[in-house]
């Protein structure tokens, strides 16, 4: 950029006049051209290095005095937002076998696609992860002062809501997404650092798979090394722990949704970031190597995670349907009180087709009588 056009960008003026003339709709509007361009990171850089950021996406107005947040937040933002855009042009031209259209295996009738192949979930990742720092600022200003009373539903809403609807003037689907995709990444995250990459090595290994049958339409068909498996009464401690692990993920997948992959891709993001900020004050070839090392573990890890995912048919389980309705239900249990018991069954009932993914109705049914024998 020119210099003069630079310093004239940097005036606090055309600050002042973009904060007060420029009507917000506009300024939302060239945000999401700006993010769905070639070069987000370039375009995002350049709010920062012209000043305009906190004009922009004015923070200060949402966050408290004592707790106000600063440009620091964006850079962190960007710096995320760069290396998840790098990412993704890595498997661009090296994908591993989760991130293409051969690779994706799915069930209950969902069709998926990858991120280089969906545009508006890509910019929802831009969003969510040059976002990222701003939203877990927010939450610790929140426990903060979690004694001080909100009110109203829109005092309740995140940074992430004021910011994109009141202020950018995006609609709530936008805002709504990004954040889905910001706490499945945080779920992501805790998930590896409970050792699911762990278990997702296993499902690989074991042989471990719930696929649709072509015959059955969405029947499931789960084997272990191409041995089938009756999911209701298998006993091998193999297959119990994949279980265990499908129903810890899919209480992610069936929140996040179409839009796990950006979830992911955003939590491996994250890793990077944080190998290279301990590398970051070393320099020479040795500790290069070995940062790179931890860059290929880091990946390894997420890319057996997904294809675990995929492997136990875990891609669209949230479009899946109960086997027992609610009208079914209460003439399963008929003794059923009003109240959130209701609602408690029914999740019982998600996380039982879930570990017993070809399990039939009539075992669903004698499960819920075992477990709530006072409804009957």
């Amino acid at each position: 950029m020119d210099d003069s056009l630079k310093n004239a960008a940097m005036d606090q003026r055309v600050r002042d006049a973009l904060a007060q003339k420029v009507s917000r709709e506009r300024v939302g509007g060239e945000v999401d051209l700006m993010l769905r361009s070639p070069d987000p990171v370039g375009a995002m850089r350049l709010l920062i290095n012209l000043d305009l950021v906190m004009t922009v996406f004015p923070i200060q107005k949402l966050l408290p005095k004592e707790y106000p947040g600063d440009v620091h937040l964006f850079s962190e933002g960007l710096n995320i937002l760069s290396t998840t855009h790098d990412h993704l042009c890595d498997c661009k031209v090296n994908p591993p076998l989760w991130c293409t259209a051969k690779g994706s295996m799915t069930t209950h009738g969902y069709n998926d696609s990858t991120l280089l192949d969906n545009g508006e979930s890509r910019r929802f990742l831009w969003y969510a992860a040059y976002l990222k720092p701003l939203m877990d600022h927010s939450r610790e200003v929140d426990k903060k002062q979690q004694n001080k009373p909100k009110r109203g539903k829109k005092a309740n809403r995140s940074i992430i809501g004021k910011l994109l609807v009141d202020e950018l003037k995006r609609p709530t689907r936008d805002a709504e997404s990004v954040e889905k995709i910001i706490r499945a990444a945080d779920q992501f995250t805790e998930m590896m650092d409970c050792g699911s990459d762990l278990s997702a090595v296993s499902v690989l290994l074991g042989g471990i798979k719930v696929a649709e049958t072509s015959e059955h339409g969405t029947t499931l068909r789960c084997t272990i090394n191409g041995r089938e498996v009756d999911s209701e009464t298998e006993e091998d401690p193999l297959w119990k722990g994949a279980m265990e692990f499908r129903l810890v993920a899919s209480n992610v997948l069936d929140r996040v949704g179409v839009l796990w992959r950006a979830a992911l891709i955003l939590s491996l993001s994250e890793q990077l970031v944080n190998v290279n900020d301990d590398f970051v004050a070393i320099e020479g070839d040795v500790v290069e190597e070995g940062q790179e090392e931890r860059r290929r573990g880091i990946v390894e890890q997420y890319d057996a995670l997904a294809a675990a995912f995929q492997k136990l048919g875990l891609i669209g389980i949230w479009t899946r349907k109960p086997l027992i309705d609610g009208s079914e239900l209460k003439k399963i249990l008929p003794d059923i009180p009003r109240g959130p018991i209701f609602r408690e069954i029914m999740d019982k009932q998600q996380d039982w087709m879930t570990t017993h993914p070809n399990g039939e109705k009539k075992g669903l049914e004698e499960y819920l009588k075992s477990v709530y024998p006072d409804f009957k």
